[in-house]
């Protein structure tokens, strides 16, 4: 007689009292291992979609980076034509591959520092609009 066999019943019955005790047991441990499952699937898709998020605005930083330093290239070039600088600011929209919808806006002035003149120019380079928008300042002096 084994152990699951009780005096008097026949062992078809005691394979049948074994059968109704664990009843269950299967569908309990696999909703618990889809519930885990789900909840790592979750956490995987919020971090895909923050690690998206950080990279499209570095990746707007970048260009309103350069479309700071483009607006300072564009000034330089016309002070090299022209040697002076205008005081008001001038503005740079540009649409070019690469700085598209990104502008710049420029001032220029001139400054002495102990008997030497310098043109100061400061660029304030922006990309995008509403929460999705990169700004970023270049300041450069040069010898006039």
């Amino acid at each position: 007689m084994n152990k699951y066999q009780i005096a008097g019943n026949p062992p078809r019955r005691a394979a049948q009292l074994k059968a109704h005790s664990q009843r269950g047991l299967g569908l309990v441990s696999a909703i618990f291992v889809i519930t885990v499952l789900a909840l790592m699937a979750a956490g995987m898709a919020a971090i895909v979609a923050n690690s998206a998020k950080t990279h499209s605005h570095e990746i707007l930083s970048i260009r309103a980076q350069s479309a700071a330093q483009s607006g300072i290239e564009i000034q330089l070039a016309k002070i090299a034509s022209s040697s002076s600088c205008q005081g008001a600011q001038t503005k740079y929209n540009f649409n070019t591959q690469g700085l598209y919808e990104c502008s710049a806006t420029l001032s220029c002035s001139s400054v002495a520092i102990q008997d030497q003149h310098f043109i100061s120019l400061k660029s304030v380079g922006s990309c995008g609009s509403g929460q999705d928008r990169a700004v970023r300042f270049v300041e450069k002096r040069v010898l006039q």
